[in-house]
């Protein structure tokens, strides 16, 4: 009988997880899958000559 509930609590957990998704996709938008989004200004011009690189500090 304790398995049983437990099973049932997984399951609607779970529903209600699928359900929180689907909501917040309506509300914010479904992410766009890496790469397929236009490209960014420094990936498609290869004449930039901007190397400077960010270097930690001792505290």
């Amino acid at each position: 009988m304790v398995d049983l509930l437990f099973v049932a609590i997984l399951v609607a957990f779970f529903a209600l997880m699928v359900g929180f998704v689907r909501i917040c996709e309506r509300v914010v938008g479904k992410d766009e899958p890496a790469g397929t989004g236009p490209t960014a200004e420094s990936e498609t011009d290869t004449t930039q000559t901007d190397t400077t690189t960010t270097e930690e500090v001792p505290a």
